[in-house]
């Protein structure tokens, strides 16, 4: 029963902030999903696996180093302008990319484009997390929001990869960016506009949130474990694009790719079941350890179809571990800076995905197994983090 009444409580979130919000917050956090397995599909069309590893990486970094900034200015002048001013540019850079790279021009200004395109890219999932506290009134209604936001974003990273693969495979490779301008152009925008903006994201009392060197020390174990999962997931796009490329269909790639996120999501919305004497430590220990073990299966599969069911059968250990991160960080945050841990959480992870793109991309090179013998590192590296935080923060 208590398990049924956990459930329950997502139907009470749409009447917070209105029916339009949740469907538009949704869709907007679709570019950041779309955005890298994006780029590595056009850009391997144009210029092979190898430069379009860097070009992702390059992509990753500039988004990891630009989310933090972002989320200093909305702490500063709250979330309207920064939405409004954010969401065109993002637009008309995405666009620029894809007009670049199909003009056939240096690589160099490829990887230019890619910096602007993540030093403008809005973390959506981060500053929506923010707008439920005023709202969510009881500890109750703050944990569930809390909840859907992370199968959302798991959700996302479903459909943001299938929606590539469908498009790529159907229309074009270009044509994932291309949406991916469209989204940011009209729903970041529309979010800017929307009445949950908050003007600023001082927290009760008035108080600023705090430095991000502060949040830093103290949300060390979730920050790390989440650059680990990152690096996890960087090194899985890219490889998973080397593979599909090996199979004759390169284009399908985001589909592959999509089956590990409908494992991570199925787990991610059953978390609330799990017994809340296992700390989060431990659930990251336990799904870390999962993916070093499983992951070095992944190049025996002979068929598109046999990686994604493979794929699916890791995501189903990353659902747990990537609530139990944003858990972990809310309850080892200062008071007053749960908005810098989430966008902190996030710049992590996308920095994680620079790394395991950039490293998987330069060892498939030599052989396919090796691309995902990284993405088995950093289950490994996030395993180990997972058991010293269940070390040191016991029952959190």
């Amino acid at each position: 029963m208590n398990v049924l009444s956990s459930f329950s409580n997502y139907k009470d979130l749409p009447r917070l902030w209105g029916g339009a919000f949740m469907p538009l917050a949704f869709v907007g956090r679709l570019p950041t999903s779309m955005i890298i397995i994006g780029v590595l599909t056009l850009v391997t069309n144009y210029h092979g696996i190898a430069a379009a590893s860097i070009s992702s990486a390059t992509l990753a970094i500039a988004t990891g180093i630009g989310q933090p900034l972002i989320g200093q200015w909305t702490d500063r002048v709250g979330q309207r302008l920064p939405f409004l001013v954010l969401g065109p540019v993002n637009a008309a850079m995405t666009a620029g990319l894809v007009l670049v790279t199909m003009a056939d021009l240096s690589f160099a200004i490829v990887l230019v484009l890619c910096a602007l395109v993540g030093l403008t890219t809005v973390p959506v999932g981060a500053l929506m997390r923010i707008r439920w506290y005023p709202v969510a009134r009881t500890p109750k209604a703050l944990t569930t929001a809390m909840s859907y936001e992370t199968v959302a974003d798991e959700l996302n990273f479903v459909l943001g990869p299938a929606v590539v693969g469908v498009l790529a495979s159907t229309i074009s490779p270009e044509t994932p960016l291309i949406v991916s301008a469209v989204i940011a152009g009209t729903c970041i925008t529309a979010l800017g506009l929307h009445r949950s903006t908050p003007a600023s994201t001082r927290h009760e009392g008035g108080h600023k949130a705090p430095a991000l060197s502060t949040t830093i020390v103290l949300v060390w174990a979730a920050l790390f474990s989440m650059l680990c999962l990152g690096s996890y997931f960087g090194s899985m796009q890219t490889s998973t694009t080397a593979a599909a490329e090996g199979f004759g269909s390169a284009s399908y790639a985001g589909l592959i790719y999509s089956a590990m996120g409908a494992g991570a999501a199925i787990t991610a919305l059953g978390a609330v079941a799990i017994p809340e004497r296992i700390s989060q430590g431990t659930r990251i220990f336990v799904s870390g350890a999962a993916l070093a073990i499983l992951i070095p299966f992944a190049p025996l599969a002979h068929t598109p179809w046999q990686l994604a069911g493979m794929l699916f059968v890791f995501g189903l250990a990353i659902g747990p571990a990537s609530v139990a991160m944003f858990t972990l960080a809310s309850k080892l945050a200062p008071k007053g800076g749960d908005g810098v841990a989430m966008t902190l959480l996030g710049a992590a992870n996308v920095g994680g995905v620079a790394i395991g793109a950039a490293s998987a991309g330069q060892l498939l090179k030599f052989e396919l197994a090796y691309g995902f013998w990284v993405a088995a590192a950093s289950g490994a590296v996030m395993g180990f983090i997972g058991l010293l935080a269940a070390l040191r923060h016991q029952g959190r």
